[in-house]
């Protein structure tokens, strides 16, 4: 689709923000942020069973390069945690990829913080290792030399995803429709590199998609490639992740999409059978930023956000903002722009 730029960022919903915010930037170098802000949330009654909920919610990123990360955190109720029955490829995005370039030197930073797999290569050769949260929730460090600007952290931002689902063949035909038709990978086994997961020694399917070129847009020289790697077991009933729970329950809740022109892009959508299950019709102001959301699901139910961005801080605190809509479509804003957003960034 001409007007979908590619991954814009993974919605991360955890249990105590005051906790993992200061870790994601530890970790991961997730320290420049775009709002922060305490809002009711009534497009998602859709996916909270028709209560309107109210949330936290802080968007963040890497300027060392990579997609963003939206982390929320209910504020009108207890979010449930995840399920402790999870196994490899159960339904559901279950692991996040950050990027790495120098990987022995990443793990062995990472590991001093928190408990990291051994080192292992993918299929396409690239190493890995896997850690944990302290919500449970998975994050895999994977090779990429993709740098947009040199920082002192080893990871981030955001490369990819893994997503569980039952029917490799109808899901890599919907991501297709959505950029992703490059096929990197596509085969099954055991694999070394999933053997950190519950369920890790399974046989699994598995496809890796990406997209003929990087993303476009604004924000496309940071973001760059990215991957989306689906999972599926073949020999055993796979259950939803979010079975029983709603949007805002501990998890990564959504894959979100930065388009340009939503009612043609929705259009083109309705036409390859893909509904739009809610849309906000209008700019929504999520804190000093402003944006246009819909929403569509994958087969198997995965919550998508289709985000169209109207205006972002630059820097907020000398009240600085940055009007993208409909300026340089499918065109990278300058460097030395986007650069300015180090001067916003969090220092623990």
């Amino acid at each position: 689709m001409s007007h979908i730029h590619g991954i814009q960022h993974i919605g991360v919903a955890v249990s105590d923000m005051e906790r993992t915010l200061p870790l994601y930037r530890q970790w991961f170098g997730m320290n420049i942020p775009f709002f922060d802000s305490v809002q009711a949330a009534p497009l998602m009654t859709v996916f909270t069973r028709n209560e309107v909920i109210t949330k936290r919610a802080s968007m963040v990123m890497n300027l060392r390069g990579g997609c963003a990360m939206e982390v929320i955190e209910p504020t009108s109720f207890e979010p449930a945690p995840l399920p402790t029955d999870f196994m490899l490829g159960d339904i559901g995005i279950f692991a996040v990829h950050m990027r790495m370039s120098e990987p022995i030197k990443a793990r062995q930073q990472l590991n001093s913080k928190t408990a990291c797999t051994e080192l292992q290569q993918d299929p396409l050769g690239a190493a890995r290792f896997l850690t944990q949260d302290p919500d449970g929730l998975f994050f895999f460090g994977v090779e990429d030399p993709q740098t947009f600007t040199k920082t002192t952290a080893c990871l981030g931002g955001i490369g990819g995803l893994s997503i569980g689902v039952s029917n490799i063949a109808a899901a890599k035909a919907f991501y297709a429709n959505l950029g992703f038709d490059q096929v990197l990978y596509e085969g099954s086994g055991i694999y070394e590199d999933l053997h950190g997961f519950p369920g890790g020694d399974q046989f699994v399917e598995r496809v890796i998609l990406g997209t003929k070129a990087m993303a476009t847009g604004p924000f496309g020289a940071v973001i760059g490639f990215s991957k989306i790697e689906l999972i599926a077991v073949p020999h055993r009933k796979a259950q939803k992740i979010f079975r029983g729970r709603i949007w805002g329950d501990t998890g990564f809740v959504h894959l979100g999409l930065d388009v340009f022109d939503m009612a043609v892009l929705q259009q083109k959508l309705l036409a390859n059978g893909i509904d739009v299950k809610c849309d906000s019709q209008a700019a929504l102001d999520m804190g000093k930023t402003s944006v246009h959301c819909a929403y569509i699901c994958d087969p198997d139910g995965v919550l998508i956000e289709l985000i169209e961005v109207y205006k972002i801080p630059l820097i907020e605190k000398w009240g600085l903002f940055l009007n993208v809509h409909g300026k340089r479509v499918g065109r990278h804003l300058p460097k030395w722009i986007i650069q300015l957003l180090r001067f916003s960034r969090i220092k623990d």
